[in-house]
């Protein structure tokens, strides 16, 4: 069974905030986490605005320092 002439699924989430079911979601931010893997928070376009722009990772100041090594 081929996948010709079908249009892709949009992606639905749900809003973070507002727990609405949205087929535009933003990403609001992004956790990480030692063991396992991480994952994504979505919100709604309304819910995005309330939300602070998440810095680029690669972009972002490195730390001066590791923890744990100062003297």
């Amino acid at each position: 069974m081929g996948t010709e002439g079908r249009k892709p699924r949009p992606p639905v989430r749900m809003c973070v905030r507002c727990e609405v079911t949205t087929e535009t979601p933003v990403v609001v931010a992004v956790v990480h986490q030692n063991s396992g893997p991480g994952f994504v928070v979505y919100a709604c376009q309304a819910c995005a605005a309330h939300y602070p722009p998440q810095p680029d990772a690669f972009t972002a100041p490195r730390p001066s320092g590791r923890a744990g090594n100062e003297r």
